[in-house]
């Protein structure tokens, strides 16, 4: 089992558990855990067998954003500044991208690059004590790795208020502007969480993956383009094992066996 420095990775049965594991820097990520949470997402998200990816922090705080040390590091060249920008830009990516859904659990402070990581993942739960504050413009910088997760997931005018004050906001204004998607009481977190990842795992795993990545072409294709998708997504869907076994297990009252359809075309290939 490969070893990470700045997370945790748990399997659990077809569930990936990732634990930002930085809780005396408040979970802060810098240049490695970057690099981990990309190996980790690209790697976990393509594994057919995972069914979906819950990414969780540990300690008081869920992400304080990019480590304060790492960032003002004296003597950075430009060369070394982009490329770090670059990395930056591929952990974000590597989360949005990924092929499975992403859960996120919000149980204290996200700020900044913290955001980001919240703006990412498909289905976000915080704890109505959580807060959140785009504080990139309270340290001479801009939100400008972020910004195009940010503005897609909660709108131009939200963007603009809090990226030119920096100023906190809380968990129930975070879920009025789609940050997040659900705010429960501290002691339900954890039940709700439970909820969800069980709900995730005992989805169609492919169809699952083929909504996401439907979801993701519409955004970027003209109305002719986004119809004729949507038409050859719903054939081939329509027509799919998976299809076959859910509308089945549906009329004769029983659950689909996903992993039999699984095992199936694991003989096939």
């Amino acid at each position: 089992m490969r070893q990470w420095s700045s997370i945790l990775v748990q399997s659990s049965e077809s569930m990936v558990r990732v634990t930002l594991n930085r809780p005396e820097r408040r979970n802060a990520f810098d240049a490695r855990m970057a690099q981990e949470l990309c190996e980790v997402f690209h790697t976990a998200g393509h594994d057919p067998s995972v069914r979906g990816i819950l990414l969780t922090a540990s300690g008081s705080a869920f992400c304080a954003g990019a480590d304060i040390g790492w960032m003002r590091a004296e003597g950075l060249t430009e060369e070394q500044a982009h490329a770090d920008a670059e990395q930056l830009l591929m952990m974000y990516r590597s989360i949005d991208e990924c092929p499975c859904p992403v859960l996120a659990r919000v149980q204290g402070p996200a700020f900044g690059g913290g955001v980001g990581l919240v703006a990412v993942c498909d289905i976000a739960i915080a704890d109505e004590r959580a807060t959140f504050a785009l504080s990139e413009v309270r340290l001479g910088l801009v939100p400008a790795i972020i910004a195009p997760f940010v503005l897609r997931k909660t709108g131009e005018s939200f963007l603009r208020r809090f990226s030119l004050t920096g100023e906190p906001f809380s968990a129930t204004i975070a879920r009025q502007n789609q940050l997040v998607h659900e705010v429960v009481p501290s002691n339900l977190l954890d039940g709700r969480m439970a909820d969800l990842v069980h709900i995730v795992a005992g989805l169609a795993p492919q169809a699952a993956r083929d909504t996401k990545a439907l979801l993701r072409k519409l955004s970027v294709r003209s109305d002719g383009d986004v119809w004729a998708l949507c038409a050859d997504t719903n054939v081939q869907a329509r027509l799919s094992a998976e299809a076959q076994e859910g509308l089945r297990a549906f009329m004769e009252k029983r659950s689909p066996s996903w992993a039999l359809i699984e095992a199936e075309q694991g003989q096939a290939g």
